[in-house]
């Protein structure tokens, strides 16, 4: 599998924003579950929220960890009717119209 095959032949993002937005629009879904690592995740949900406008429904998830005590944690989703708009938004911050 290459990289663009990964990607689905959207551009490869260069920013935070960027891959989160891109994961939105490939899974159709993101949580702090898939970014574990990223600093920053809940800020760049709220980014894409409030300064591009993308309304994400959010699904709050009740589960175990590994040893068995409760966790829960937010699934953010897209919506299949702000799908269109996020491709856009994306392809503009990857071709540098946004500063991001």
């Amino acid at each position: 599998m290459n990289q663009q095959d990964l990607f689905q032949g959207y551009p490869f993002p260069r920013s935070n924003t960027q891959e989160v937005l891109l994961t939105l629009i490939i899974q159709g879904h993101a949580s702090l579950k898939d970014f574990g690592i990223m600093q920053g995740f809940r800020t760049r949900i709220s980014e894409i929220n409030n300064r591009h406008g993308i309304r994400l429904k959010v699904v709050k998830i009740n589960t175990f960890n590994r040893f068995g005590n409760p966790l829960t944690y937010h699934l953010h989703r897209l919506p299949e009717s702000e799908k269109q708009k996020a491709i856009e938004i994306y392809n503009k911050m990857v071709n540098k119209k946004l500063k991001y």
